[in-house]
């Protein structure tokens, strides 16, 4: 057979392969094949002439990069795709969760340590209690905490200072704020 046959052959054969490996687990199997006969496609058309094997290998690395894009646009959407790739429907995990929903309204909140938190104890926040970690250092009961971050389920609280007062004491000057612009 003629060599210009065989090298569009194995180009055909590399798409169907490569096909294949979108669509059914192969482990990999199919894709390597797919590689060998486009390899093998290549060689062909060397042996039709350099400049003819040159232009196809340039076609090729161009064609191939964009069936690629193809295929992992496609794949999502294949059955073996959906097997794999995790979705809010399939997924609890990835659900909306209210709960979590939430915790996340209290960042920034402050309310009061209600138990003495060396890492983790109680907090209440708008007369709500939480389970909640300490940052950094240890909180005493009653002191006010601030509200972080939220990690995962777990309230990541610090211990806030109290705040100067800012009614002047009789007979001496008002205090001054270090942070007024």
């Amino acid at each position: 057979m003629y060599p210009i046959l065989w090298t569009f052959l194995f180009l055909c054969l590399a798409f169907i392969v490569a096909v294949l490996e979108v669509f059914l687990p192969s482990g990999g199997v199919f894709g390597v094949l797919a590689v060998g006969l486009l390899i093998a496609s290549i060689v062909c058309a060397f042996q039709v002439g350099i400049v003819f094997g040159s232009v196809y290998t340039f076609f090729v690395c161009l064609l191939v990069p964009v069936f690629i894009w193809f295929a992992l646009r496609l794949w999502p959407k294949t059955w073996i795709g959906r097997q794999i790739l995790l979705t809010p429907e399939t997924d609890p995990a990835l659900c909306p969760n209210e709960e979590l929903q939430a915790l996340k309204q209290l960042v920034g909140k402050q309310g009061l340590a209600k138990s003495k938190m060396l890492l983790g104890g109680l907090i209440e926040i708008e007369s709500t209690r939480y389970s909640a970690v300490s940052d950094a250092e240890p909180i005493d009961a009653g002191e006010p905490i601030s509200v972080l971050r939220i990690e995962g389920t777990s309230i990541i609280v610090r211990k806030i200072s109290v705040p100067v007062s800012t009614v002047p004491i009789p007979g001496e000057p008002p205090l001054e704020d270090p942070f007024a612009a």
